[in-house]
């Protein structure tokens, strides 16, 4: 791994932020429930994991899942689940928006 500056201070890291700043961004971020993962959120993750195999489609690009871990991917108006999906298709449709 590669060592860096933390975003925040001069201290060198094999993260984006030392342990200090890595919390104080976690509180800045509220809990998961403010984030919209609460419980809610986990239980239909844990639902479409145990009725979802490797061979199932993304809903985002349409590839087999493959092996987990998924996220569980909003609606786009994020007021629903579209279920299992690739990580780095749901976390990309986050930076595009």
């Amino acid at each position: 791994m590669s060592v860096k500056r933390c975003l925040d201070c001069p201290t060198l890291t094999t993260a984006t932020r030392c342990p200090t700043h890595t919390r104080v961004r976690d509180r800045q971020r509220g809990t998961t429930t403010q984030r919209g993962y609460g419980w809610q959120h986990q239980q239909a993750k844990a639902q479409d994991e145990a009725t979802t195999s490797e061979a199932d489609p993304c809903p985002r690009c349409g590839q087999p899942l493959g092996p987990p871990p998924w996220d569980q991917g909003h609606t786009p108006d994020r007021t629903g689940y579209e279920g299992p999906t690739h990580t780095r298709c749901n976390r990309a449709t986050a930076r595009r928006r």
